[in-house]
């Protein structure tokens, strides 16, 4: 009777395991996420630096949405990449390619195992232990009703370094949930870090498959990869957003500045210092969503940034310096049923998001915007009282 030594058995699993990781990387490859391609213009320098002025001015005035309404349209063409998938590359849990389910695993497996190494090393993190934390973690599992009717997460938090996505969020979940891709956030990464032309597409698979979607800068809230990002909340997943729109190492929320009232055609609008996508999300899920909030502070010793050009660098003495110490904290839920119901009963129901729901644009509104700023204002304002709390508690 033919036998197989275990030398020859370990062998060919290894082979196995080996050609396993190799094509679901390929995999990750072939459904990578793709970036929107530059927007270029015809005419000449001067009118293209207005046209650039516009696009950064469209991006928080909704004043003036004419030119951003026609770029937010514009899509990454998968059709002329090569080795791509024709596609969207944002399945259901359940329709996830098997190969595809295999990379996930592997990308956020391996990047969870090693931020953890990394921070119990180099440094340590602390995470307050309370209540709130307790909830979070009942809603991540899909407890509290949300797995019943597929009802999405949105957690919102300050922003302090580039590395906070893995570096904080890696820390978030005890380790064995951690590890495990359908427990996991899907987060959203400027396109000129994360998906830049420079960056091989193996390496943006590898990104793509730690559940980590593109985002263009200047497009604003209308964007087609926005979309993409919001038909993730559409299907219940958790999925995580930095609304401050950036990196702000202040003592209390960046964003669009420390005075949040400005003069908009004659008037004084109150405006959130953050980002309205983070109300647009909200505001037109299908299932409304359960939105946490936590703030965070320490990695900001790791890579500090300029305080007058903003611009971030490594740490000096990285080896040898003082060690890394991450404090994470979480608020209360919040809710926005108010606010929504109000708007409905003047304006009449909001339009909703999501697969099949036969809209054929993304745009927003002049007074579905006052809608996202007054949710933006509300996250903002608990938002502030964590961070500023976060922050002083690592000066104590």
């Amino acid at each position: 009777m033919f036998q197989l030594s275990s030398r020859t058995i370990g062998k060919v699993a290894t082979r196995v395991a080996a050609g396993t990781v190799a094509l679901s990387i390929g995999t990750a490859t072939y459904y990578r996420p793709l970036p929107v391609p530059e927007i270029k213009s015809s005419h000449k320098t001067k009118d293209s630096s207005a046209a650039s002025t516009t696009a950064r001015t469209t991006a928080c005035n909704p004043a003036t949405n004419l030119i951003h309404s026609k770029h937010a349209s514009v899509e990454p063409d998968r059709q002329q990449e090569p080795f791509c998938s024709k596609d969207l590359p944002y399945f259901d849990r359940e329709k996830t390619p098997f190969l595809l389910s295999i990379a996930q695993s592997l990308s956020i497996g391996c990047t969870t195992l090693l931020i953890r190494l990394f921070m119990n090393t180099y440094g340590e993190y602390h995470i307050t232990n309370d209540e709130h934390y307790d909830h979070f973690i009942k809603l991540v599992l899909g407890g509290k009703g949300r797995n019943e009717i597929k009802q999405p997460m949105i957690t919102v938090s300050n922003h302090r370094s580039l590395f906070d996505d893995p570096g904080v969020v890696s820390c978030l979940l005890p380790i064995w949930i951690g590890i495990q891709p359908k427990y996991n956030r899907w987060g959203i990464c400027s396109q000129e870090y994360c998906f830049g032309d420079m960056l091989p597409a193996i390496v943006k698979g590898y990104i793509g498959a730690g559940q980590v979607l593109p985002i263009r800068r200047g497009l604003g809230i209308d964007q087609s990869l926005f979309k993409d990002f919001a038909s993730l909340v559409a299907r219940g997943e958790w999925c995580h957003i930095f609304p401050e729109g950036g990196v702000w190492q202040w003592d209390e929320l960046g964003g669009r500045g420390r005075h949040a009232v400005i003069e908009e055609e004659g008037r004084n609008v109150d405006k959130s210092k953050l980002k309205w996508g983070v109300g647009k999300l909200i505001a037109h899920a299908p299932v409304r969503p359960r939105v946490v909030p936590f703030a965070h502070a320490g990695m900001e010793n790791l890579l500090p940034q300029e305080r007058i050009s903003r611009k971030t660098y490594l740490k000096e003495k990285l080896i040898g310096g003082e060690p890394l110490m991450l404090r994470i904290q979480f608020g209360q839920e919040l809710q926005f049923d108010d606010l929504i119901e109000e708007y409905e009963a003047k304006h009449g129901k909001l339009w909703v998001y999501g697969d099949g729901d036969g809209r054929n644009h993304f745009i927003s509104s002049e007074t579905e915007k006052e809608l996202y700023g007054k949710i933006a204002l509300r996250v903002e304002h608990h938002l502030e009282i964590l961070t500023k709390e976060v922050v002083m508690k690592g000066k104590d």
